[in-house]
């Protein structure tokens, strides 16, 4: 049996993250390719559309291997997919209009499952939605063993058509044991072009990887359709040793856990720490995790295992505001986790969210006034967006437009009526940049590092006059 593998995310069609220059290989579709030649001994074929500028090439690729399968799988573990963004799908749907070879098609992934009859409608097979995995490899064995495809149909997580109707059946509850995921198939992809690119613009090579599944924590605007609020971690040394194989095989200098939360099972994090040990392997790595888990022990066992970044989802400096997204997280927990992160020489990032129903300009003062105090290494900024399966998509759903998803990453659109016009949380999120930049001169650093912010002040103290200007401009327009 012949088996394609592909994805559908393509940078040059991002320009907020083809600027950036920061691209990670395919994570969850190389985990895929492992399994299958685990499990059925299969040795897929793999096709990276991460660099091409449309679909041409997948075309191609499908019409010269004419596979009997086709999985375009999009990485779970990648924030990016989790958007929905419409230039991807676009593409793939040109890509579908223009295959020669009858496959069976399988599609896999956030937008697969957002928009699940318009991909049953452009040709695939079957949308594959929650803890997929096993469901793949039992539609190739039902294949294998030519079985009845009204078996096939049978199989939990799957959407198809029958007659011109969508069926939808019901999602697979069980993940795959932790202790028996491979090693992704890093010799499927060509991973030259992505350390290319780190190199010439960041000096360094970081790439990804993923301890865990789901996510037992209750925010309320947190994706979490394709592993549920449960949470499964793979065996500490299993993780050793992928980190030793990103370090020496594929010269890896940095490493990014793409983990909701990462390290949650007590212990892990020591575990963790003395496989590497063992191993003499010690690389830097960036995790995302929550302000509350950041206590002095565990602080101190992730800066010996070799963390040097973490990004917490702080969303807002309101406490209104978290406890209105379900975050569980106190005012104080942020305060507190900075200060240890901090102490122990691990960087800190704030992951922040504007526009989020019933926030005031009140709580926005408090989200730059909880900037200027916890002067954090670095932010990221998105405003709140609704994703479907999730109880504030649910809030908001009856009173968005015909713009369900974004265009592109730095699309920044408010898709449901906020308090302000959305072109002020496009000028709020500029003017918290350079905001940042300009508070950021506060900060302990180097006499190099000091000098440096302060040259850059020629953008950042302009910027906020421009932008502060426009916010005063769109806080009269109507919020539309």
């Amino acid at each position: 049996m012949k088996v394609l593998i592909s994805h559908s995310y393509f940078l040059n069609l991002d320009p907020k993250e083809a600027a950036n220059r920061k691209p990670y290989p395919p994570l969850a579709p190389l985990y895929l390719a492992a399994l299958i030649k685990q499990e059925l001994n299969i040795d897929c074929q793999f096709y990276d559309v991460m660099f091409d500028n449309d679909e041409s090439g997948l075309v191609e690729t499908i019409n010269r291997f004419q596979p009997d399968v086709f999985i375009l799988y999009d990485d779970d573990f990648n924030f990016l997919t989790k958007m929905c963004l419409e230039s991807m799908r676009r593409t793939v749907f040109k890509m579908m209009e223009k295959v020669e070879q009858p496959a069976l098609f399988l599609a896999h992934g956030s937008d697969a499952s957002d928009q699940a009859e318009d991909y049953l409608k452009h040709g695939f097979d079957y949308v594959i939605h929650r803890n997929p995995e096993r469901v793949i490899i039992d539609i190739l064995n039902n294949m294998i063993a030519n079985q009845p495809v009204e078996q096939r149909h049978e199989l939990p997580s799957l959407s198809y058509l029958n007659n011109g109707q969508i069926v939808h059946n019901p999602h697979n509850r069980k993940q795959l044991d932790p202790n028996k995921v491979p090693m992704p198939a890093w010799p499927k992809i060509d991973i030259q072009p992505y350390r290319d690119m780190w190199l010439s613009n960041q000096g360094y090579f970081s790439v990804n990887i993923s301890t865990s599944h789901g996510c037992p924590f209750r925010c309320n605007w947190c994706a979490k359709p394709l592993y549920g609020r449960s949470y499964k971690a793979r065996p500490p040394k299993f993780i050793a040793e992928e980190f030793a194989y990103l370090s020496r095989e594929l010269r890896a200098d940095h490493v990014w856990v793409t983990d909701d939360i990462f390290a949650l099972k007590p212990g892990w994090i020591s575990a963790f720490a003395d496989h590497l040990e063992a191993k003499n392997v010690r690389i830097p790595y960036k995790i995302q995790s929550r302000a509350d888990l950041m206590t002095e022990g565990h602080v101190a066992e992730l800066a010996r295992s070799g963390c040097n970044e973490v990004w917490l989802g702080v969303e807002s400096g309101s406490q209104k505001i978290l406890d209105a997204m379900g975050k569980d997280t106190r005012l104080r927990d942020i305060f507190q986790a900075n200060t240890t992160l901090k102490r122990h020489g691990i960087k800190v990032g704030f992951f922040l969210q504007y526009g989020y129903p019933g926030e005031e300009l009140e709580d926005i003062h408090k989200t730059l006034h909880l900037i200027r105090t916890c002067l954090p290494d670095h932010i990221g900024i998105s405003v709140s967006y609704p994703l479907k399966g999730t109880p504030f998509y649910d809030k908001v759903v009856e009173s968005m437009g015909e713009k369900k998803n974004w265009t592109d990453s730095g699309d920044l659109a408010l898709m449901y009526p906020g308090k302000f016009h959305p072109d002020f949380y496009r000028a709020l999120h500029q003017y918290t940049h350079h905001y940042f930049g300009f508070v950021s001169l506060f900060r302990r650093q180097t006499l190099k590092r000091r000098l440096r912010r302060m040259a850059g002040q020629y953008r950042h103290i302009p910027g906020m006059i421009k932008y502060k200007y426009l916010m005063n401009r769109y806080r009269e327009a109507p919020a539309g």
